[in-house]
């Protein structure tokens, strides 16, 4: 059964690395400086920051994880939630 969900998979991962690509380019666009990512996530180092932009994340439904006061790392999701986080990130830059 697993070797039949091969073409599912393989459209899943293609999907995945538009959607990070398209988050990547746009925080890229609105200021924020983004590592390069091979994962299912982009960091943002925000210092300090790391708590109040995760605050204002989570107030708008957006889930992102906090480590310490080094960044958070964004898990890329569906192109709803990317969208709203696109939002966010670029107001916060304003």
């Amino acid at each position: 059964a697993s070797l039949a969900a091969g073409p599912e998979l393989l459209e899943r991962v293609r999907t995945l690395v538009a959607e990070r690509a398209r988050v990547t380019r746009g925080l890229r666009t609105a200021g924020w400086i983004v590592p390069d990512s091979q994962a299912n996530f982009v960091w943002l180092r925000l210092g300090a920051r790391a708590r109040a932009f995760t605050d204002a994340c989570e107030a708008a439904g957006i889930m992102v994880r906090p480590f310490g006061d080094e960044g958070v790392r964004i898990t890329i999701g569906a192109p709803g939630a990317n969208d709203r986080l696109l939002k966010i990130a670029g107001d916060w830059l304003v």
